[in-house]
Protein backbone atom coordinates (compact mmCIF):
# COMPACT_ATOMS: atom_id res chain seq x y z
CA UNK A 1 0.00 0.00 0.00
CA UNK A 2 1.77 3.44 -1.33
CA UNK A 3 -0.04 6.43 1.38
CA UNK A 4 1.42 9.68 1.40
CA UNK A 5 0.44 12.26 3.30
CA UNK A 6 1.77 15.87 2.84
CA UNK A 7 3.61 14.79 0.10
CA UNK A 8 5.87 12.23 2.55
CA UNK A 9 4.93 8.57 2.43
CA UNK A 10 3.66 6.67 4.97
CA UNK A 11 3.60 2.80 5.95
CA UNK A 12 0.12 1.53 6.03
CA UNK A 13 -1.99 -1.31 5.20
CA UNK A 14 -5.17 -2.33 4.07
CA UNK A 15 -8.02 -2.16 6.81
CA UNK A 16 -6.48 0.54 8.37
CA UNK A 17 -7.93 4.07 8.89
CA UNK A 18 -6.22 7.03 7.71
CA UNK A 19 -5.47 8.10 11.45
CA UNK A 20 -4.47 5.69 12.62
CA UNK A 21 -2.00 5.35 9.51
CA UNK A 22 -0.90 8.73 10.33
CA UNK A 23 -0.13 8.18 14.16
CA UNK A 24 2.03 5.49 13.29
CA UNK A 25 4.16 7.73 11.12
CA UNK A 26 3.88 10.54 13.25
CA UNK A 27 2.15 12.97 10.47
CA UNK A 28 0.96 16.11 11.07
CA UNK A 29 -2.93 15.04 11.49
CA UNK A 30 -5.44 15.85 14.24
CA UNK A 31 -5.76 13.21 16.67
CA UNK A 32 -8.17 15.04 19.39
CA UNK A 33 -11.03 13.16 19.89
CA UNK A 34 -9.41 9.43 19.52
CA UNK A 35 -11.01 8.41 16.54
CA UNK A 36 -14.53 9.34 17.17
CA UNK A 37 -15.54 12.02 14.49
CA UNK A 38 -16.10 14.87 16.73
CA UNK A 39 -13.52 17.74 16.83
CA UNK A 40 -12.65 17.09 13.05
CA UNK A 41 -9.53 17.80 13.17
CA UNK A 42 -8.48 14.91 11.19
CA UNK A 43 -9.93 16.86 8.49
CA UNK A 44 -7.97 15.76 4.93
CA UNK A 45 -8.67 16.31 1.03
CA UNK A 46 -8.00 12.96 -0.82
CA UNK A 47 -6.20 14.44 -3.48
CA UNK A 48 -5.43 11.00 -5.59
CA UNK A 49 -6.77 7.41 -4.85
CA UNK A 50 -10.65 8.08 -3.17
CA UNK A 51 -11.61 4.39 -5.57
CA UNK A 52 -9.01 2.87 -2.92
CA UNK A 53 -10.86 4.06 0.73
CA UNK A 54 -13.78 2.61 1.79
CA UNK A 55 -17.36 4.74 1.25
CA UNK A 56 -18.04 7.40 3.63
CA UNK A 57 -19.21 6.55 6.82
CA UNK A 58 -22.55 7.78 8.65
CA UNK A 59 -19.95 10.14 11.00
CA UNK A 60 -18.72 11.79 7.69
CA UNK A 61 -22.11 12.08 5.99
CA UNK A 62 -23.40 14.00 9.21
CA UNK A 63 -19.79 15.75 10.07
CA UNK A 64 -19.01 16.85 6.54
CA UNK A 65 -20.72 19.31 3.75
CA UNK A 66 -21.94 18.52 0.72
CA UNK A 67 -19.06 20.92 -1.29
CA UNK A 68 -16.36 19.02 1.48
CA UNK A 69 -17.35 16.08 0.34
CA UNK A 70 -17.27 17.04 -3.79
CA UNK A 71 -14.05 18.25 -2.74
CA UNK A 72 -12.66 15.74 -1.75
CA UNK A 73 -12.71 15.72 1.81
CA UNK A 74 -12.78 13.28 4.36
CA UNK A 75 -12.32 12.63 8.11
CA UNK A 76 -8.73 10.43 8.59
CA UNK A 77 -10.00 8.43 11.61
CA UNK A 78 -13.18 7.68 9.37
CA UNK A 79 -11.54 7.28 5.65
CA UNK A 80 -10.55 3.29 5.96
CA UNK A 81 -7.91 1.88 3.21
CA UNK A 82 -10.36 -0.73 1.42
CA UNK A 83 -7.93 -1.79 -1.36
CA UNK A 84 -4.31 -1.86 -2.59
CA UNK A 85 -2.95 1.07 -4.85
CA UNK A 86 -1.74 4.76 -4.51
CA UNK A 87 -3.54 6.93 -1.83
CA UNK A 88 -2.36 10.96 -1.61
CA UNK A 89 -4.01 12.68 0.77
CA UNK A 90 -3.24 16.76 2.59
CA UNK A 91 -4.12 17.69 5.49
CA UNK A 92 -5.99 20.79 6.90
CA UNK A 93 -2.85 22.34 8.56
CA UNK A 94 -0.40 21.84 5.67
CA UNK A 95 -3.73 23.30 3.57
CA UNK A 96 -3.68 26.33 5.47
CA UNK A 97 0.36 26.62 5.30
CA UNK A 98 0.52 26.30 1.37
CA UNK A 99 -2.75 28.74 1.13
CA UNK A 100 -0.73 31.48 3.28
CA UNK A 101 2.67 30.59 1.35
CA UNK A 102 0.78 30.88 -2.06
CA UNK A 103 -2.14 33.26 -1.68
CA UNK A 104 -2.17 35.02 2.09
CA UNK A 105 -5.69 36.72 1.08
CA UNK A 106 -7.42 33.30 -0.45
CA UNK A 107 -7.22 32.23 3.87
CA UNK A 108 -10.33 34.42 4.62
CA UNK A 109 -12.33 32.63 1.45
CA UNK A 110 -11.02 29.68 3.02
CA UNK A 111 -11.48 30.41 6.41
CA UNK A 112 -15.15 31.56 5.91
CA UNK A 113 -15.79 28.64 3.72
CA UNK A 114 -14.82 25.93 6.52
CA UNK A 115 -17.11 28.27 8.92
CA UNK A 116 -19.49 27.90 6.55
CA UNK A 117 -19.91 24.39 6.17
CA UNK A 118 -19.08 23.77 10.27
CA UNK A 119 -22.16 26.04 10.93
CA UNK A 120 -24.34 24.22 8.11
CA UNK A 121 -23.44 20.69 9.59
CA UNK A 122 -24.02 21.42 13.15
CA UNK A 123 -27.96 19.56 13.44
CA UNK A 124 -26.86 16.51 11.46
CA UNK A 125 -23.89 16.00 13.72
CA UNK A 126 -25.03 16.60 17.01
CA UNK A 127 -27.88 14.34 15.56
CA UNK A 128 -25.02 11.72 14.64
CA UNK A 129 -23.58 11.72 17.83
CA UNK A 130 -26.65 11.49 20.26
CA UNK A 131 -27.81 8.76 18.37
CA UNK A 132 -24.53 6.89 19.46
CA UNK A 133 -24.70 7.45 22.45
CA UNK A 134 -27.45 5.80 23.06
CA UNK A 135 -26.20 3.07 21.07
CA UNK A 136 -23.45 2.76 23.62
CA UNK A 137 -20.62 3.34 20.93
CA UNK A 138 -18.97 6.16 22.85
CA UNK A 139 -17.58 4.60 25.60
CA UNK A 140 -15.81 1.51 26.98
CA UNK A 141 -12.33 0.18 26.63
CA UNK A 142 -12.26 0.60 23.14
CA UNK A 143 -12.45 4.03 23.43
CA UNK A 144 -10.16 4.41 25.77
CA UNK A 145 -7.59 2.84 24.08
CA UNK A 146 -8.21 4.87 21.00
CA UNK A 147 -8.25 7.68 23.08
CA UNK A 148 -4.77 6.71 24.85
CA UNK A 149 -3.43 6.02 21.05
CA UNK A 150 -4.33 8.96 19.95
CA UNK A 151 -2.31 10.99 23.15
CA UNK A 152 0.72 8.44 22.52
CA UNK A 153 0.78 9.47 18.45
CA UNK A 154 0.74 13.44 19.45
CA UNK A 155 3.83 13.25 21.40
CA UNK A 156 5.71 10.98 19.06
CA UNK A 157 4.84 13.37 16.43
CA UNK A 158 5.90 16.39 18.98
CA UNK A 159 8.69 14.61 20.18
CA UNK A 160 10.21 13.72 17.02
CA UNK A 161 9.95 17.25 15.92
CA UNK A 162 11.87 18.31 19.19
CA UNK A 163 14.91 15.98 18.03
CA UNK A 164 15.10 17.85 14.80
CA UNK A 165 14.96 20.51 16.23
CA UNK A 166 12.62 23.37 17.58
CA UNK A 167 12.39 24.80 14.00
CA UNK A 168 11.04 21.31 12.94
CA UNK A 169 7.75 21.46 14.82
CA UNK A 170 4.57 21.77 12.61
CA UNK A 171 4.08 24.99 12.75
CA UNK A 172 2.47 27.04 9.79
CA UNK A 173 4.84 29.83 8.63
CA UNK A 174 7.44 28.94 10.84
CA UNK A 175 10.17 29.50 8.85
CA UNK A 176 8.51 33.03 7.99
CA UNK A 177 7.84 33.92 11.16
CA UNK A 178 11.85 33.33 12.60
CA UNK A 179 13.10 34.93 9.45
CA UNK A 180 11.20 38.47 10.43
CA UNK A 181 12.23 37.79 14.03
CA UNK A 182 16.30 37.64 13.15
CA UNK A 183 15.75 40.79 10.96
CA UNK A 184 13.97 42.85 14.27
CA UNK A 185 15.84 45.14 16.10
CA UNK A 186 16.49 44.35 19.84
CA UNK A 187 14.83 46.90 21.50
CA UNK A 188 16.06 48.17 25.02
CA UNK A 189 14.10 46.38 27.61
CA UNK A 190 13.87 48.78 31.21
CA UNK A 191 11.98 46.40 34.10
CA UNK A 192 9.46 47.81 35.77
CA UNK A 193 9.86 49.36 39.30
CA UNK A 194 8.39 46.86 41.91
CA UNK A 195 7.43 48.56 45.30
CA UNK A 196 7.56 46.16 48.38
CA UNK A 197 4.57 47.12 50.64
CA UNK A 198 5.35 48.72 53.63
CA UNK A 199 5.60 46.17 56.55
CA UNK A 200 4.12 46.27 59.88
CA UNK A 201 6.51 47.41 62.83
CA UNK A 202 6.27 44.20 65.41
CA UNK A 203 6.64 45.03 68.83
CA UNK A 204 8.34 42.66 71.40
CA UNK A 205 7.37 42.31 74.89
CA UNK A 206 10.22 43.85 77.30
CA UNK A 207 12.49 40.90 79.04
CA UNK A 208 12.59 40.49 82.81
CA UNK A 209 15.98 41.00 82.84
CA UNK A 210 18.65 43.25 81.08
CA UNK A 211 21.25 42.14 78.62
CA UNK A 212 24.62 43.62 79.77
CA UNK A 213 25.70 45.91 76.53
CA UNK A 214 26.63 44.14 74.01
CA UNK A 215 29.95 45.44 71.29
CA UNK A 216 27.58 44.82 68.60
CA UNK A 217 23.17 45.33 67.93
CA UNK A 218 20.92 42.09 67.19
CA UNK A 219 17.77 42.63 65.04
CA UNK A 220 15.27 41.10 66.78
CA UNK A 221 16.01 42.52 70.23
CA UNK A 222 15.18 46.02 71.31
CA UNK A 223 18.17 48.66 71.40
CA UNK A 224 19.84 49.19 74.68
CA UNK A 225 19.53 53.08 75.18
CA UNK A 226 22.44 54.61 76.31
CA UNK A 227 23.00 56.57 79.31
CA UNK A 228 24.07 60.20 78.02
CA UNK A 229 27.51 61.47 79.08
CA UNK A 230 27.47 64.37 81.90
CA UNK A 231 29.69 66.21 83.01
CA UNK A 232 31.03 65.88 86.80
CA UNK A 233 32.22 69.09 88.25
CA UNK A 234 35.65 68.86 90.37
CA UNK A 235 37.40 71.44 93.05
CA UNK A 236 41.07 71.28 92.83
CA UNK A 237 43.13 72.97 95.26
CA UNK A 238 46.21 73.82 94.96
CA UNK A 239 48.51 75.49 97.79
CA UNK A 240 52.36 76.21 98.02
CA UNK A 241 54.83 74.01 99.69
CA UNK A 242 55.41 74.56 103.38
CA UNK A 243 58.53 76.56 103.67
CA UNK A 244 60.99 75.02 106.55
Amino acid sequence: MNLIINDKPAQSSVGQTIGKAARLNHSHVGYVCGGHGLCQACYITVQEGADCLAPLTDVEKAFLSPRQIAAGGRMACQATIATEGTVKVLSRPEEVRRIVFSNPFGLIAYAADMGKDTAQQIVPGVQNLIGRIQRGEMGGKEALGDMMESIQGAAGLVVEAIQQGPMALPIPFKDQIADVISKLPLPAISLPQIQLPQLPSISLPQLPFSLPQLPFSLPFLPQQSQAPAALEKVTITVQPPAKP
